[in-house]
């Protein structure tokens, strides 16, 4: 997946998520299994709350998870932090999209975000539909034209826990970005007053 601009994501946030009805859930860029993604997500903020007080930083490595779980078995029993809702692709060809995707079947929903004169054509539809993938158009208002195959109907394994584990990375990492990025403009917004 390439770089979107920011302006994408935000419209995917705003736009295409409440199409699918995934309000309240964010949106963060991972490489989850060698490929980077778009992952939508849900912070556990119960779970979440005990991690912090515990000191507990995400096990986003494979090693430091099965360490983490040799040292306290019950680690991968425990509620995830987060609840990843599926992961989204935004634009380009229904190939990159599919491409994109594929390996995203065990962990959550799929959904392709697709300008109408490809989501609309029947061989993509058709494709779409065997394969469990939601479809949304690029243009506003955006339109659902196949809801996404939200049964996984995996057993879980530890893969899917380190799933979990490098989306909460993510989430904490973008909220460390989003109080930096506040505490900047404060900054900016002070100094400038100062000035006057």
């Amino acid at each position: 997946m390439t770089t979107r601009p920011a302006s994408l994501v935000r419209s995917l946030s705003s736009g295409v998520l409440a199409s699918l009805g995934w309000q309240g859930c964010q949106v963060v860029t991972v490489r989850a299994l060698s490929t980077r993604r778009l992952v939508v997500c849900e912070l556990d903020e119960g779970e979440h709350a005990r991690r912090q007080e515990a000191g507990l930083v995400p096990s986003a490595d494979a090693l430091l998870l099965h360490c983490r779980a040799h040292v306290d078995p019950s680690f991968l029993g425990r509620p995830s932090p987060v609840r990843i809702r599926g992961a989204v692709t935004i634009g380009g060809s229904w190939r990159s999209a599919r491409t994109n995707l594929a390996g995203f079947a065990a962990f959550g929903a799929r959904v392709a975000v697709l300008p109408a004169e490809i989501a609309y054509r029947d061989a993509v539809r058709a494709e779409a539909i065997y394969h469990g993938f939601g479809l949304v158009t690029t243009e506003e208002p955006h339109k659902v034209i196949q809801v996404p195959d939200a049964d996984i109907g995996m057993e879980r394994t530890w893969v899917h826990r380190l799933v979990e584990e490098i989306v909460y990375d993510a989430v904490l990492s973008q909220q460390t970005t989003q109080r930096q990025d506040l505490g900047s403009q404060a900054f900016m917004k002070a100094g400038e007053s100062h000035v006057r």
